[in-house]
């Protein structure tokens, strides 16, 4: 890889029961974290800023695109692993489902993409930007189960790792990758 990349987790979103999860929006709470993280000053030196196509992303991204004044690109690519249309009653459904992502991925009997097949079109996005940017620091917004199978497949982690990383991950946790290797884990 020829760019610095900063991956970034959306910030803490308002769950609505009424919308499936890549519809919903970035909560009080999640605005005032991305602000704080964003007021630091770290990541004033970035060069570009891409977000996921989901609107929680977007919102994150936006909090930096105002300080450093620099736009927001766009890459569906980014997206979370597709959950479907439905809604998920309980945390313990949610994870349960999670969980057999992580330890299937190239299967899935519920409706949600594989783990498999939302790894490569991630990997894509991030081959695209590759050949669109030349030696940039890139800050990309993007999510949860995505991010851990993308730092996971990187650090070269088996399966059953993955599932207790996803829990440890936090909202706006950020880390990053120098010439294709993790410089700082993102969990």
């Amino acid at each position: 890889m020829k760019n610095t990349y900063i991956f970034l987790r959306h910030a803490l979103t308002t769950i609505d029961k009424s919308l499936p999860a890549e519809k919903w929006v970035i909560s009080e709470a999640g605005i005032e974290e991305v602000c704080n993280i964003v007021s630091s000053g770290k990541f004033d030196d970035v060069d570009v800023i891409i977000s996921s196509s989901e609107k929680k992303a977007i919102q994150t991204a936006f909090y930096l695109s105002e300080r450093i004044k620099k736009d927001i690109n766009l890459n569906p690519n980014l997206k979370e692993l597709d959950r479907g249309q439905e809604f998920i009653e309980t945390q313990e459904d949610y994870e349960t489902k999670v969980w057999r992502i992580f330890d299937n991925p190239s299967e899935c009997s519920f409706g949600w993409e594989t783990a498999e097949n939302a790894l490569g079109r991630f990997k894509r996005g991030i081959s695209r930007i590759e050949n669109t940017h030349s030696n940039k620091k890139i800050f990309i917004v993007s999510h949860g189960i995505i991010l851990t199978l993308f730092f996971g497949d990187l650090l070269g982690l088996k399966n059953e790792e993955l599932f207790p990383r996803w829990k440890k991950l936090k909202f706006c946790a950020w880390g990053t990758i120098l010439d294709g290797k993790v410089d700082r884990d993102i969990v």
